[in-house]
Order: structure tokens, then sequence, then C-alpha cells
């Protein structure tokens, strides 16, 4: 039974509230049920490997020590905090391996609705598999169709703008979860309005772990404004998204509102994102392919290539081709998460990418700095985002080329079950806490039949967080 009704006389922010509002379980299609099981296996498995990594360590004492009213469990590590506390802390996590799924014009999507998901969680008596299914259906659609409208890497990203759209799907999964109506949608919504920030763009090319942590703020921030929206404070909430002063206002490129509320309820842009077959950015994976599928086609092994060329999209180029000197020069692990010549060179020496390429020691390998310098680029603004040619000269002489526009992982190309079980469990040996194996295991039988849970609180976070 179809539970949400257009009106198209509204603003489409409103729509988009009265979807928030009105969705549920029941009317959610099978294949979007399904999608979002798999997705949030995918990001619950990125969360776990990305628990142990840099920063989370720190972010986690600091949230502890401010201490507060004992809500909701900080995962791997224990504990109990606020809500919105454990939101800064868990919001990092999933991130920390960017490992998780992007849309091609929206960017990051499940990392920022599932961590604010289990944040929240502990607000509520008992959240049930469909309400975390709901909550995370609405939430990831509201982010790829805001981001998607306004053209969050076509227009904004080249031009160093972008990424405040992702607090918006932050806000109604909270929304969502925690039974706001659409009154209290509409100040919240126009709260997180508030705390966009349109030069977040730039943290991808600052080689810090501000790409990670920006997760931990947008968490904390959607949780508060949902929450004090519910205890009756409001904001000014006329047209949020379109005015001049409303979040498309900053665009100074072409945007397309009309698709904010096009085939709402009916058609599901969140089918599109992608999930990532590489513990790196995005950025790199068109590339990693492209050239793996050469080696493997011509039996190809490193020593018989003298010159890779590759020709990347315009996002791919800014984000992890330039400036030159920093990108065939990386030292930090961020750093080498956004270098293309490292991550392409790791992938040729044979090395995987995952969090051990990133170690103190995989960053001083001399056989993947040497085979960096092998290794040129160059921008090509007709190509699709996201994607890339590689061109392999073998010391024969010979030339090889391949383009990549689906990697791995895209719906175009999607991942079997077995294969994102098999990247669950490449996960979880990075956890900052021990998993055994019959956790491990119960962990991913709940997570397939999550519609049929209780009590996710129970069969998903406390198995992974120390009593």
């Amino acid at each position: 039974m179809k539970t949400f009704f257009q009106q198209t006389s509204e603003s489409p922010e409103i729509e988009l509230l009265r979807f928030i509002a009105q969705m549920t379980f029941d009317s959610l299609p099978a294949d979007i049920v399904d999608h979002c099981k798999q997705s949030i296996l995918d990001t619950m498995a990125v969360t776990i490997g990305g628990s142990g990594m840099e920063a989370i360590p720190e972010l986690v004492d600091l949230v502890k020590k401010k201490g507060g009213k004992p809500e909701s469990f900080i995962p791997f590590y224990g504990g109990k905090v606020p809500a919105s506390e454990a939101g800064l802390a868990i919001g990092p996590m999933a991130r920390a391996m960017d490992f998780g799924d992007v849309h091609d014009e929206a960017s990051h999507a499940s990392e920022y609705i599932f961590a604010v998901l289990l944040a929240v969680c502990g607000l509520r008596k008992k959240v049930s598999g469909e309400d975390f299914i709901v909550s995370f259906a609405v939430g990831k659609e509201i982010l790829i169709r805001i981001g998607k409208a306004f053209r969050a890497l076509s227009g904004a990203a080249p031009v160093g703008v972008g990424d405040g759209h992702f607090i918006f799907g932050s806000m109604a999964a909270v929304g969502k979860l925690l039974d706001l109506n659409l009154e209290e949608l509409k100040h919240a919504m126009a709260m997180v309005r508030a705390m966009t920030q349109p030069l977040n763009a730039e943290m991808y090319r600052s080689g810090t772990l501000m790409t990670r942590l920006h997760h931990g703020f947008v968490s904390q921030d959607a949780i508060n404004a949902c929450l004090l929206a519910q205890k009756g404070i409001k904001a000014y909430h006329k047209n949020i998204l379109l005015s001049p002063t409303g979040y498309f206002g900053i665009a100074q490129w072409q945007t397309y509102p009309e698709e904010l509320t096009a085939g709402l309820g009916e058609k599901w842009e969140m089918v599109n994102a992608a999930m990532k077959p590489y513990s790196s950015c995005k950025c790199t994976h068109a590339s990693i392919q492209a050239v793996m599928e050469i080696m493997a086609e011509h039996h190809l092994t490193s020593a018989d290539m003298a010159e890779i060329i590759f020709d990347e999209s315009t996002i791919n180029w800014l984000t992890v081709c330039v400036p030159k000197e920093e990108k065939w020069n990386p030292h930090t692990v961020p750093e080498c998460q956004f270098s293309l010549p490292y991550i392409v060179a790791t992938a040729i020496m044979g090395y995987d990418i995952l969090p051990n390429a990133y170690t103190q020691e995989a960053r001083k390998r001399k056989d993947v700095r040497r085979f960096m310098n092998k290794i040129s680029a160059r921008e090509k603004v007709s190509l699709p985002i996201y994607t890339a040619e590689a061109t392999v000269i073998a010391h024969s002489g010979a030339k090889y080329s391949k383009e990549c526009f689906h990697i791995k992982g895209h719906p175009k190309n999607p991942f079997s079950m077995d294969e994102l079980l098999n990247k669950f469990h490449q996960c979880v040996p990075y956890s900052a806490y021990r998993l055994s194996d019959k956790t491990v295991s119960e962990l991913e039988q709940n997570l397939l039949n999550l519609e049929k849970l209780n009590d996710v609180v129970s069969s998903l976070i406390i198995p992974i967080t120390p009593i």
C-alpha cells in the first residue's frame, strides 16, 4: 500500500519532508528493502574496519571524557554517552577506511546514514529491523536526491564547493527514526540548512583527517537539530532549498531542482550508488580496474611496463592527481588514500588495497615508490564522473589501452552476494574490538535478515560493543 502522496502545489522541500513523514516499511518496494539491507551490510563492514583507524581512539576518548546522559553505546569501545556525542564518535568510523558506497553525483551516501542511525538508536526503547530499514531508506534517498539536483560533484566540486547536502540525509534518517511529525521536520530541516558548509569540498585536498571527522560533525548536528525540533524549537523554514538564501542559492552553476521530487516514492535514486572494491578514494578505482584488466588480458607483470598514462575525469583529476608534487609524494594515510599513483602502483605490485596498504611500513615500500615514477595522468573533461582510461606502454614497445566506466560494485557491474560477504570478512580483522568467529557469523546472519529483527541494539550494536 502506497502511503506517500505527492502534492505538486507544495514547495519541493515540503514534498521531501512529507515523503519522510509518511513512508512506512510496508510501502517500500521489495527491491528497495533488498538494496537497503545490502547497503547496511556493506556499511557495517566498513564501520567495523574503520573503528581502529587513525583519529578514532582519540575522538572516542574525547567523547567519553565529556560524559553526559548515558543514552547510546559507542560500538567497539564500550560505554554510553548522549546520542549526539555517540554520533560524533561513530560517524568517522564509517568513513575512515574510505570503503563505503558513492553516488556518481551526490558522492558518499550510506556512511552518513548508517552511522547516525547507530548513534540515535539509544533514544528509543526498541528499534526493530523494519524501523531501521525505513529510516535508512528515506535518509539515503533524501541525501542523494538533494546532492544530485544540486550537482554536488559535476557543478560544485570543481570550484571547491559542495558536500553541504549530506546533513539533510542524516537529518531525514534521524527524524524518521524519532517519528518527528511534518511540522517538526520543517524546523529540523531549517536548522541543518544553517549548518551546511559551502567549502566542505576542500577537505578532500588537504591530506588531513577531516574527510572522516566531517562525518562525526554531521551526525552530531543532525541529531541535535531533530531533538531541538522535537522540543518545539522553531527555525525559519520558508524556501530552505531554492530561494536565493536557500541551500541551492550558493550555486554558481546550473542546478536541477526538478529532480528533487521527480518520481518521489516510485523512482528511487539510491539504487544508483556504487559500492567500492578498494579501500581508497573512489577517484582511483576506475584507473585501478582498467590497468588490472590490461595486465590480466595481456599477461603483463609490473616488470613488463615501461609507462602508464591515465586520462582522468575532472573529478578524478582534481581529487587524486593534483597538485602533482603532493600526489606523487604522499606521506600520511589520507594523502596516500587520495593519491592516484600511490594506489595504482600498490595494486600493480600485488598488494591489497586495504588498510594494510597504509601502515607506516607500507607507505615506505621502495617497489611502490619506484613504480609511481612510471605513472602520469592528464585531465580529460569529456569523461563522465569517476571514469578513466589507461594506456600501458610495455618495454617491448607494445601499447595497450582500456577504459573503465563502471567499476566493480557499480549498479551496472554489481557485487554478487558472495563478493559482498567477502568484503565484510576482509574488514573484520581491522576492528578496534576483536570479534569472535561466532559473533561475526551471528552478526552476518542478523544483517542478512535485518527486517526480521525485533531489537537492533541487542542484535547489531551490543555484539560489537565491549560491555
